[in-house]
């Protein structure tokens, strides 16, 4: 299920998406400057509706994922951490690929509002404007009907005529009205055209070019056609590209009706007399956007349809059942592609200089964070899995519980929230967890051959987005994306592997082995004064606080190479008479070993 804000914040991501069909559309309309006025409202008509279908497009459509460039004031090259095999089974090589790098900011969580919300609120309050003045174009247009009067001139009966020569199926409704004083069409429960009062002293040729003007809207359906675009500006209202695209589709519908007049009959020389004579007589404006007329306001405007109504060399032909489809091809085309890319954060990227990283809990790629659990070798048994195992919870909170062999793996892999190990006082694993969206974030048990896993999956606008499994691209979590804390209780004897994108993971007093890592958050291990253990560390970008005394396995770099801010830190330390295998990675943050 999608939420309101989801919605909302998929309409904003749609609407900066948008702007590659209407750059299509732009590109069209110059590299064939001979086109005819129908075929550029055509085209623009074609990209503000695939604009307007783009959330459709987001959502049926495959992703494909993108890494977005480094800010240029941050450029630099890309570096990946690959782990090779070495000749120390612990230890993993990394392969220098690029100069100096960046990492994410120290403290990504969000403080106060989230931007999401900020977001959201503001694309409401700019929507709402935005429709609240097409809404009132709708009342003012239906004001306007209620002053006018049915005509009743001698021509009434050549202007019905005309309209079966043009092949409309709708009965005409000419009315006329001292509210206006040039032509316009209404587009109530039926195409109405409004004429001013003056009307009644025209000739009919002038008459003949005004109904075959306002009759050629009525045909080539451009009342909905702008509707629909008033519609496709609200929800995209904050992209300028939109706009234009309306603006652009606005100037070519009276284009393109101007061809039509001239196309039956009427000679430009004439019609562009009657088109100035009527335009300098109107001295009120109709306020509607629901009204569309023969006249325009702006002087500009006025004079490049003048031009282009004299000038014979400009083309005129109406649109093809062809031509439509080579002209909605190519937008289609980017349309689709723009709902399908998706663009992820920068792969994390790790200092000058080859450096040695044990990976016993972690690897990580370019493009992508991936955690990978390394369980002692055990052998395969299922986890027992007695009824009394799992029971019914609130949608928010997870429960989970049962008796585990000794040497088997628990896992839980999520993308934000914490993980706090605790030891368990009987031989039972017990696994709690709670969400604060429990319709956008859920828990999957997954049995293994060496134990359980517990898997954090994520409902995205794309589809879901499971933590635990391979090739997905798991760094990236999403701005308003839920928070999942897990507490686990694991008995002596058992290994536990863990890993979050985003939150912090604790271990107190540990009696079992434990794999541990993050990005963006800290690590804290607790042991008792008298508790020993096996302990290693690595972390970029952040630091080490021990209480223990730990030894330093960094690499050294050569003679002359001074280490970046943000170098590994590589360590390992024998608490004691040694126990459990502690093992903890993070990228960006620290790792505190203390004494309780």
């Amino acid at each position: 299920m999608i939420s309101g804000s989801n919605v909302v914040l998929l309409l904003i991501e749609c609407g900066f998406r948008a702007s590659f069909p209407i750059c299509i559309a732009w590109a069209v309309t110059r590299l064939v400057p001979r086109s005819s006025a129908a075929t550029r409202h055509f085209t623009w008509a074609c990209a503000i509706a695939i604009a307007a279908l783009l959330p459709i497009a987001t959502i049926v459509t495959p992703r494909w994922s993108v890494t977005a460039p480094a800010p240029l004031a941050r450029l630099a090259s890309t570096t990946r951490l690959d782990a090779v095999p070495s000749t120390n089974p612990s230890v993993a090589t990394t392969e220098r690929t690029g100069l100096d790098s960046t990492l994410r900011p120290k403290d990504p969580r969000p403080v106060g509002l989230p931007l999401s919300m900020i977001a959201t609120w503001i694309w409401i309050a700019g929507a709402v404007v935005v429709f609240c003045y097409v809404v009132i174009g709708h009342f003012a247009a239906w004001r306007l009907y209620r002053t006018t009067r049915r005509m009743q001139n001698r021509w009434i009966q050549d202007a019905e005529q005309l309209t079966r020569e043009l092949r409309l199926n709708r009965a005409l409704c000419l009315v006329e009205s001292a509210q206006v004083s040039v032509p316009v069409v209404l587009h109530l429960w039926r195409p109405i055209i409004v004429m001013p009062e003056a009307a009644a002293q025209w000739t009919w040729a002038r008459i003949r070019a005004v109904l075959l003007h306002e009759l050629a809207h009525i045909k080539r359906n451009d009342l909905r056609i702008q509707s629909f675009t008033q519609l496709a500006c609200a929800a995209y209202w904050f992209n300028p590209l939109v706009w234009f695209a309306a603006h652009q589709l606005r100037l070519e519908r009276e284009r393109a009706c101007d061809d039509s007049v001239l196309m039956g009959g009427t000679s430009g020389a004439d019609y562009a007399t009657h088109l100035f004579e009527i335009a300098r007589g109107g001295s009120t404006r109709t306020f509607t956007p629901f009204a569309i007329g023969l006249a325009v306001f702006h002087r500009s405007q006025l004079e490049q349809r003048l031009v282009a109504i004299l000038n014979p060399r400009t083309p005129r032909h109406s649109t093809t059942v062809l031509g439509r489809f080579i002209l909605a091809s190519p937008m289609l085309f980017a349309a689709l592609t723009a709902g399908a890319i998706q663009i992820t954060g920068r792969a994390i990227q790790v200092p000058v200089g080859a450096i040695k990283i044990p990976v016993t809990t972690m690897e990580v790629r370019a493009g992508e964070a991936q955690f990978s659990a390394r369980a002692t070798q055990v052998k395969t048994r299922s986890v027992p899995t007695e009824p009394s195992a799992e029971w019914n919870s609130p949608p928010e909170e997870f429960h989970w519980a049962a008796t585990m062999h000794e040497h088997q793996t628990v896992e839980v892999h999520i993308a934000r929230g914490s993980i706090r190990v605790l030891p368990s006082a009987d031989d039972i694993v017990r696994v709690q967890a709670r969400t604060d969206g429990p319709h956008k974030s859920g828990i999957q048990t997954v049995s293994t051959p060496s134990g359980v896993k517990f898997c954090n999956v994520v409902t995205t606008f794309g589809g879901s987005r499971n933590y635990c499994e391979q090739g997905q691209d798991k760094s990236r979590v999403q701005e308003g994306q839920p928070t999942t804390d897990f507490v686990i209780y694991v008995p002596t004897g058992l290994h536990f592997a863990g890993s979050t994108v985003l939150g912090d993971i604790t271990a107190e007093l540990p009696s079992a082995d434990i794999d541990m890592a993050t990005i963006d958050g800290n690590i804290t291990l607790q042991l008792a004064t008298e508790q020993g253990a096996t302990f290693k560390g690595n972390v970029i970008d952040g630091a080490i606080e021990s209480d223990f005394p730990l030894i330093d396995n960094t690499p050294t770099l050569p003679s002359g190479e001074r280490p970046a801010s943000n170098a590994p830190r590589i360590v390992h330390a024998i608490v004691g008479s040694g126990g459990p295998n502690l093992s903890a990675m993070v990228v960006n943050g620290n790792i505190r070993l203390l004494r309780r």
